[in-house]
């Protein structure tokens, strides 16, 4: 087994070195210099992966606590992603998109850059519009989030670049096996959002019984189950004490039997929006 570590990396297609563990810092605060609080106080921790968003509107937040770090930007790995509304309208729109993340990030580039929801069809306009920017250098790697199987054939048929990331659902109880067997075979890298399902795994008998063996939380060992998985993870949080515990998972490892266990539970029980019909 990789001896894994807070610093851990997996690297993509490109050779974009990508961190295991990060920040998630959607609706973590309502405003701006709470919100750059909370995100300093991530980077005090030791989190050097933080994925944002225009729809989270924490972009602005994410820059300023970067910068307040002082630590340097090439530190950190940093994703967005082009939002709904702006895909919509097309090519000019989403360059807007993009752009004005990059001002509200106070960046010249972003790390990875998403495209949030599969627009039906506006998908692969809007991905030759990331890959322009890719090219570029304001993007060092392009992601998918929320996609079923199909939108990665429509990219992979149409389009130069396919994804180097998908950002998805994935947790004991949704593992979205169809797609992660896809992404492992394709070399996608996999990143888990709500890993905990909002905390819902507390409540799972399985969990708490190996959690009580390692002497750790349940949500600590969901967290190492996903990099065990070879899964990125993002979770989110505005508690200090929580970021500590989330990142306190590399003084222990799930045995085989475990990681079966855990594995066995899954039902793809998505509680994420449908992905071919969103209105949003």
């Amino acid at each position: 087994m990789e001896k894994l570590s807070f610093n851990s990396t997996i690297m993509l297609r490109n050779g974009v070195k990508m961190p295991r563990l990060g920040y998630g810092s959607a609706e973590i605060a309502p405003t701006v210099t709470e919100q750059t609080k909370i995100i300093r106080d991530a980077i005090d921790v030791g989190y050097r992966l933080i994925d944002t968003a225009n729809i989270y509107h924490t972009e602005r937040a994410v820059g300023k606590a970067i910068k307040e770090s002082g630590i340097s930007r090439d530190e950190f790995f940093v994703s967005t992603k082009i939002w709904n509304t702006d895909a919509r309208k097309g090519r000019k729109e989403v360059i807007k998109d993009f752009e004005e993340s990059l001002r509200r990030l106070d960046m010249e580039y972003v790390d990875l850059l998403f495209v949030h929801w599969p627009v039906q069809g506006q998908l692969l306009e809007t991905w030759e519009v990331m890959q322009d920017i890719y090219y570029s250098g304001r993007a060092r790697a392009l992601g998918l989030t929320n996609v079923r199987r199909h939108h990665y054939l429509d990219v992979m048929k149409n389009c130069d670049l396919y994804p180097h990331v998908q950002q998805d659902s994935y947790n004991p109880l949704c593992r979205n096996l169809y797609n992660k067997i896809f992404c492992d075979n394709h070399n996608i890298v996999y990143e888990a959002f709500l890993p905990i399902v909002r905390g819902a795994v507390n409540d799972i008998p399985e969990l708490k019984e190996i959690a009580e063996k390692h002497n750790k939380s349940v949500i600590q060992v969901v967290l190492r189950w996903d990099l065990q998985s070879g899964v990125c993870t993002i979770p989110r949080t505005a508690n200090k004490e929580h970021m500590i515990s989330n990142a306190d998972i590399f003084d222990f490892a799930l045995s085989d039997e475990e990681m079966k266990k855990i594995n066995a539970l899954n039902v793809e029980q998505d509680s994420n929006w449908d992905t071919e019909n969103f209105n949003f």
